[in-house]
C-alpha cells in the first residue's frame, strides 16, 4: 500500500504540471526566436548563418548556425606590410571581401596571382592605411614602421646612376686596373660619400675596390686599415703598390702593444691591437677608416666592436669589407650598418624584432631568428652595401663544382663506446636540449680521429693521380696525421694554422703559387679561410666539415678567385655514421637564412654525390639522407650554440 496521503499526491501532481509547462514555455521561447530579426539586426540566415537573439538585459547575443565557435566568427583578420622593391610593398594577409575591396581603390594596386598578395607603390602606404581603418576591428594590418618608410621616402632611395660619377681623381693607372664591375663598386662607394659595405663575393677584388675609394677622398688622410692579423702585410704591400704618392715611411703597420707612431699617412693594424690600443687611435681621429673582414664585428657586445664603432663615427669615412657580412644570421649585420651610419640608426630591439623574428624571453630577447628577408634585402642593396657574385659579374671566370665524397666505411676507425653513448644521446628526445648540444660536440670531436684512416688513404690516391690540391681540417690530430702522410710519401707541401705568423703565411703562399713542386698546401679551417691567394690549385678538398658555412665558402674561394684559369673542383670528404650526418644539416639550415637575406647564394643541397666504395646501409640516416631532405628544420639554438663554441672553445693563438 501507499503510505502518500490524498493531499501529497494532489501537491505532486500540481508540480509536475508546473514542470511540464515551464518547458514548454522554454521550447516556444526557442522556437519563436530563431524565426524572429530585431530591427536593429542587418545580418540575414542565408548570408552569415548567424541570428541576433535579444536577451532580458536588450544586449544581443550571437547564435553560429555553421557549428562553429562564436569566438572564432569575430577573430579578426591579422596582416602585416613588407617593402618587396625600392617603389613597392606588398600586405601579407588571408582572405577578406571588404579588404579586397578597399585594395581596389588605391590606384597603385597590383594583384600578383602567383602569390595571392596584392602591392602598392611605397607613397600610397599612408593612404591605404587610412583606408583600412574603418575595417577594425574585424582587420587589423601591422603597418610599415616609420624608420622603414623614412628610408625609402627619402631622395636618396632615388637612383643616382653610379655609373656617371666621374672618378678619374683616383688616377688613370688605378682606373685602368679595375674591372668594369670594381669600378661601378667604387662609383657606389662615392655616392653613399665613402660610408659603405662592398660585401662582393670572395675573390671579386674587395681591396682594390676600397682603395679606389681612399684615392678619391685622399685629401682627408690619415687612413687607418683594420683587418685580421694575418693580413696585414698584404695591405701594406696593396697600399705601397696602388698608392705610390704615399711615402714608405708615412706607412705604420702595428705588430706590437707598445708600439707607437707619430704622423703617419696610413696605420694597418689587426682587430686585437685595434682594441688594446684604442686610446692612441681615438686621439688621432683619422679621416678615413676601412674594416677588412667586417663580419669580425657581429657581436655588438665585444670589446672590439665598441671600440670599432667608436673610431668609425668620428671618421668622415668608413669602408666595411666582406664576402660574408652575416656568416649565421641577420643580426650580425646590426653592428656593421651602425658603423656606417655612425650609430644614426633604428635601435637594436626594433631591428631585431622586424628582422630577427625578436622575443621577449624571460632571460632578455632573443634574436636569434630571421623574418621580413626580402625586405632587409631591398634595404641593404638600397641604402648601405653593394654586392656581386661570381655569376653576376666575371663570366670569363671558370665554374665553381662541389662534390661530396662519402669514405669507404671500411676505411672508418671502428667506433668507439664513447661515439655510441654520444650517439644515443642524440636521439634521447628526455635529455635536455644544452646535454644534446655538448654531445654533438664531443661526437664532432671524436669523428676526426675516425675519419682520418679514410681522408690519409684518399689523400695518397691524389698524390697518385699527381694533382695540385688545398686541403682543409679542423682538428691537430687531423692535420697532424695529414702532414705525416705527405713526409711519409715525401711529397713538399706547405701548412698554415693558428701558429703561422703573418709573415710565413704570405713565403709560403708565394711558395705554393710559383713553384711546381709544392703540391699540397693544408691549411686550418678557422685560420686559413681568408687572406690569401692559392689560385696555384684547381682542387680544393675538405677533411673535415665546420658548422659555420660562411667559414666554408671562404675557405672554398682561397682557389676559386680572380686568377684562376680552370674549374675549381670542391670535394667535402664525409663518413657515414659519424657526427658528419648531424653537421651536415646544420650548414645548410643557416645558409637557407642567408640566401633569403641575399647574404649568401650558396646551397649545398644542389650539389652532386659521389659515393666511393659505400658498403651497406646503416638505421642511422645518413648524409645522403639529408641532402634529399627538403624539409630538415633545426633548432636555431643548436646554431647560436656552436657559434658560441667557434669564439671560445675552438680559438687558435694568435700572433699580433
Amino acid at each position: 500500500m501507499s503510505s502518500l496521503t490524498d493531499e501529497q499526491r494532489k501537491m505532486i501532481e500540481a508540480n509536475k504540471k508546473a514542470a511540464q509547462a515551464k518547458l514548454a514555455a522554454k521550447l516556444a521561447l526557442r522556437s519563436t526566436s530563431q524565426q524572429t530579426m530585431t530591427n536593429n539586426n542587418q545580418c540575414t540566415l542565408s548570408k552569415t548563418g548567424l541570428v541576433v537573439l535579444p536577451s532580458p538585459n536588450e544586449k544581443s547575443a550571437r547564435l553560429n548556425y555553421n557549428n562553429s565557435s562564436p569566438s572564432s566568427i569575430f577573430k579578426p583578420i591579422h596582416g602585416n606590410c613588407e617593402i618587396i622593391s625600392k617603389e613597392r610593398f606588398t600586405v601579407h594577409v588571408a582572405y577578406h571581401k571588404q579588404l579586397i575591396d578597399t585594395f581596389k581603390t588605391i590606384l597603385s594596386k597590383n594583384y600578383d596571382p602567383k602569390t595571392s598578395e596584392w602591392s602598392f607603390f611605397i607613397k600610397d602606404h599612408d593612404q591605404l592605411m587610412i583606408s583600412i581603418k574603418p575595417l577594425e576591428p574585424h582587420v587589423k594590418i601591422e603597418k610599415l614602421p616609420n624608420f622603414v618608410l623614412k628610408l625609402f621616402k627619402t631622395k636618396e632611395c632615388v637612383d643616382t646612376h653610379w655609373s656617371k660619377i666621374d672618378i678619374s681623381s683616383i688616377g688613370d693607372d688605378m682606373l685602368d686596373n679595375l674591372y668594369p664591375f670594381q669600378k661601378l663598386g667604387v662609383q657606389f662607394g662615392i655616392s653613399k660619400k665613402g660610408r659603405c659595405i662592398i660585401a662582393d663575393d670572395m675573390g671579386l677584388g674587395k681591396t682594390i675596390q676600397a682603395i679606389g675609394i681612399v684615392k678619391y677622398y685622399s685629401d682627408n688622410f690619415p687612413l687607418l686599415i683594420v683587418c685580421p692579423s694575418s693580413m696585414r702585410y698584404t695591405w701594406e704591400e696593396e697600399v705601397r703598390l696602388r698608392m705610390p704618392n704615399v711615402p714608405v715611411t708615412g706607412i705604420c703597420v702595428l705588430s706590437k702593444a707598445n708600439e707607437q707612431f707619430i704622423d703617419p699617412a696610413v696605420v694597418i693594424t689587426s682587430y686585437d691591437l685595434m682594441t688594446k690600443k684604442k686610446d692612441m687611435l681615438l686621439k688621432f681621429k683619422f679621416g678615413i677608416i676601412v674594416f677588412d673582414e667586417s663580419h669580425s664585428l657581429k657581436n655588438d657586445k665585444s670589446a672590439r666592436t665598441k671600440v670599432a664603432l667608436s673610431l668609425a663615427i668620428q671618421s668622415k669615412q668608413c669602408i666595411l669589407l666582406s664576402g660574408t657580412p652575416a656568416l649565421s644570421r641577420p643580426i650580425e649585420l646590426y653592428s656593421q650598418i651602425k658603423a656606417i651610419t655612425r650609430n644614426n640608426f633604428i635601435t637594436p630591439i626594433e631591428y631585431g624584432v622586424r628582422y630577427c623574428n625578436g622575443r621577449e624571453t624571460n632571460f632578455g630577447w632573443d634574436f636569434s631568428g630571421a623574418s621580413n628577408m626580402k625586405e632587409l634585402k631591398i634595404i641593404l642593396e638600397t641604402h648601405f652595401m653593394i654586392r656581386r657574385l661570381k655569376s653576376e659579374v666575371l663570366k670569363q671566370l671558370p665554374q665553381k663544382i662541389r662534390n661530396v665524397v662519402v669514405l669507404k666505411p671500411e676505411n672508418i676507425k671502428a667506433r668507439s663506446q664513447n661515439m655510441d653513448d654520444l650517439e644515443v644521446m642524440m636521439t634521447n628526445k628526455s635529455l635536455k636540449k644544452i646535454e644534446i648540444r655538448g654531445a654533438l660536440l664531443k661526437y664532432f670531436n671524436h669523428t676526426g680521429e675516425a675519419k682520418l684512416p679514410a681522408i690519409c688513404d684518399y689523400i695518397l690516391n691524389l698524390l697518385k693521380e699527381g694533382k695540385k690540391f688545398l686541403v682543409f681540417a679542423h682538428h691537430q690530430k687531423v692535420i697532424n696525421g695529414i702532414c705525416d702522410v705527405l713526409e711519409n710519401n715525401e711529397t713538399y707541401y706547405i701548412r698554415i694554422d693558428g701558429k703561422t705568423s703573418s709573415e710565413e703565411r704570405k713565403s709560403v703562399c708565394d711558395q705554393f703559387q710559383s713553384e711546381d713542386k709544392y703540391r699540397v698546401a693544408v691549411l686550418s679551417i678557422s685560420a686559413a679561410n681568408s687572406g690569401i691567394t692559392l689560385t696555384a690549385a684547381k682542387l680544393v678538398i675538405f677533411a673535415e666539415l665546420y658548422w659555420n658555412p660562411g667559414i666554408l665558402t671562404q675557405a672554398e674561394d682561397r682557389a676559386h678567385r680572380i686568377g684562376q684559369a680552370e674549374a675549381v673542383t670542391i670535394q667535402y670528404l664525409l663518413a657515414k655514421g659519424t657526427a658528419d650526418d648531424h653537421i651536415w644539416p646544420l650548414i645548410q639550415s643557416k645558409l637557407n637564412v642567408l640566401n633569403k637575406a641575399g647574404l649568401s647564394k650558396d646551397n649545398f643541397k644542389d650539389d652532386s654525390t659521389t659515393v666511393i666504395n659505400s658498403s651497406t646501409k646503416s638505421n642511422q640516416m645518413n648524409i645522403l639522407d639529408f641532402l634529399n631532405d627538403d624539409d630538415v628544420e633545426l633548432d636555431e639554438n643548436d646554431l647560436k650554440f656552436l657559434d658560441k663554441v667557434e669564439e671560445s672553445q675552438c680559438k687558435r693563438p694568435r700572433i699580433c
